[in-house]
């Protein structure tokens, strides 16, 4: 395998990780109660995987490394299902019910619908 795929998809990654990071935490200082900022990043990550497989993959407008950077190292960065696994976790210990199923049907319901909406997006 190419270094400069491994190289940009570490450096993807970072940059993404930090956006996730930086989002999280100032929505943290709003929103204590609810794990808002994993809700957006993941949320956001949804659409643009959606609409950049699109452009990048099915129109072939981005080329490799570059392709796995974007998709693999920032999108895989900016979101997380671990945290979403844990802080989902946190709302059920706390028999924080409406929380809880609020915070699922958003990851991966509304999730869902923007992956489908990115691509749509992408397409026309």
């Amino acid at each position: 395998m190419d270094k400069k795929v491994f190289f940009l998809v570490f450096i993807g990654s970072g940059l993404g990780g930090l956006l996730r990071f930086s989002i999280s935490r100032f929505l943290a200082n709003y929103y204590p109660f609810f794990p808002l900022g994993t809700l957006i990043v993941n949320l956001l990550g949804m659409f643009l995987i959606g609409l950049f497989t699109v452009w990048f993959i099915d129109k072939n407008l981005l080329n490799s490394p570059y392709r796995e950077m974007v998709l693999v190292g920032i999108l895989g960065g900016l979101t997380t299902f671990s945290s979403f696994g844990y802080e989902a976790f946190l709302l059920l210990r706390d028999a924080r019910w409406y929380a809880f199923f609020l915070y699922l049907g958003g990851n991966i319901l509304v999730g869902f619908l923007l992956l489908t909406l990115g691509r749509y997006f992408g397409e026309l």
